[in-house]
């Protein structure tokens, strides 16, 4: 029993004609017959008195119409309520961070300037974080499968050592000249597994002095010599590096992708595929600055 066939049931109810019922729904005669004969066979009881073309609904078809307008009438407002509730949230996205990132109070900052009307929401996601929780947009190092995955950038991670204790002459390190080092960590992160798993290869165990949240208390104590850090290349947008020397990964670089992921029905929706675009051409200017 589908609701397209309750319509018209309810429609010849009140035409008590096929043909007549059957120029309004713009559907065949026979189409339409067919389909009031399947419902009566599917209720197991015929709910029309036929003479000719003439229809008169039974005892038994008049309690059904009664019933199935206010059924349908229960749909309706169901789905006028639900495009209310659409429309009132549209302009309302929530972001999901794998891990903190520097760059996200000046992405903010460009959402707000060209999307006045978006309201952003954000939420942090953990390796235990339910992934059943709506967010419309995840940035994440790996793609999502069964999402729509845009890629945002391909980013170095380099070394940050003090600057008071740092070799000019020298661009880049191997990690095995790492090991004297005492490292500032950052909580568990995609960022922090792929470091361990860099110095791990190298047969380095990693040793953390601190383990911190904050970027820009890790750069503070790198800068005051009490260790180092891994830094992504454009995580320095909106921190300050000053004191500290970025030294690159020897003899091959260390790099990570960002990508943006949206639950391919989220792309539907009214400001999505903007703000994803706005997203892309963010992360577009800081490469480029």
């Amino acid at each position: 029993m589908r609701l397209l066939q309750l319509n018209y049931f309810l429609n010849v109810a009140a035409t008590q004609n096929i043909s007549r019922s059957a120029r309004i729904l713009h559907v065949s005669q026979p189409s339409l017959s067919r389909s009031i004969h399947d419902l009566e066979n599917e209720l197991g009881v015929p709910l029309f008195i036929r003479n000719g073309h003439a229809l008169a609904l039974n005892e038994a078809g008049r309690r059904f119409a009664i019933q199935v307008r206010q059924g349908l009438t229960v749909v309706d407002n169901a789905v006028d309520s639900l495009h209310q509730f659409s429309t009132a949230n549209a302009a309302h996205i929530t972001l999901r961070f794998e891990s903190s990132t520097a760059v996200l109070p000046k992405l903010l900052d460009h959402l707000h300037e060209r999307l006045p009307a978006v309201q952003v929401h954000l939420m942090q996601s953990g390796f235990e974080q339910d992934p059943l929780l709506h967010y419309d947009f995840e940035f994440t190092t790996t793609p999502i499968p069964g999402n729509r995955n845009f890629h945002l950038l391909r980013e170095e991670i380099l070394i940050r050592f003090p600057a008071a204790q740092a070799n000019p002459s020298v661009s880049a390190i191997l990690p095995d000249q790492l090991a004297r080092w005492p490292l500032i960590m950052t909580e568990p992160n995609p960022l922090r597994e792929q470091v361990i798993s860099i110095l791990q290869q190298a047969g380095i165990a990693a040793h953390s002095s601190f383990v911190i949240g904050d970027r820009q208390t890790i750069l503070g104590l790198v800068r005051a010599g009490q260790g180092i850090c891994f830094m992504p290349q454009y995580s320095r947008v909106g921190v300050n590096v000053a004191g500290t020397v970025a030294y690159r990964f020897s003899p091959k670089p260390v790099s990570r992708d960002i990508y943006l992921s949206a639950p391919a029905q989220s792309m539907k929706l009214l400001y999505h595929a903007q703000v994803a675009a706005e997203i892309q051409n963010y992360f577009q200017s800081i490469q480029m600055s």
